[in-house]
């Protein structure tokens, strides 16, 4: 018992390990976040220089077939509730492989309320232009476009809110 309690000890060290290493290939905290334009489901364009503009902007890059993007919905959802009036724009951007009808099948179903960016032609070049090793990969990225945070899982957005306020 001891032996397969220490193995799953590793394999959650090695995989929280190799978690830290991904986030920290794309943009790092501290960079300019590349500027992208795509579409949401309505198929009307945004920039991340126009999203900006309101503030804060929060990059979740997912895709529908991430188990663990889906189970994060519930904090998404708070996350955009909580923040939408303070200055904080909560962008979902499918990075997978799924075709416009079955993501916008996918936001029906689960009803999600924030903005979901998907364009086929232009999603593997933000993918690769934010260096993108998996989903979901959040980055908090201030008004002055500047990367404030980059990780595989949910920040404390009160504490990084209220540095990029100062």
């Amino acid at each position: 018992m001891l032996k397969v309690l220490h193995r799953v000890l590793l394999v959650i060290t090695l995989g929280l390990t190799a978690a830290t290493v991904l986030a920290a290939s794309g943009p790092r905290v501290g960079e300019t976040a590349p500027d992208f334009t795509l579409t949401d489901l309505s198929d009307k364009s945004h920039s991340l220089e126009e999203l900006r503009k309101n503030g804060n902007v929060l990059l979740v890059f997912w895709s529908t077939k991430c188990h663990v993007c889906h189970a994060m919905i519930p904090q998404f959802k708070e996350i955009h509730a909580k923040y939408k009036d303070k200055g904080l724009t909560f962008v979902a951007i499918n990075v997978g492989f799924e075709d416009k009808e079955e993501v916008d099948d996918y936001v029906f179903e689960y009803k999600l309320d924030y903005m979901v960016l998907n364009e086929d032609d232009k999603k593997a070049q933000v993918a690769e232009d934010y260096r993108l090793m998996g989903t979901p990969t959040i980055q908090l990225i201030a008004a002055d476009g500047t990367v404030t945070y980059r990780g595989h899982r949910i920040p404390d957005l009160e504490s990084l809110l209220a540095s990029t306020a100062k």
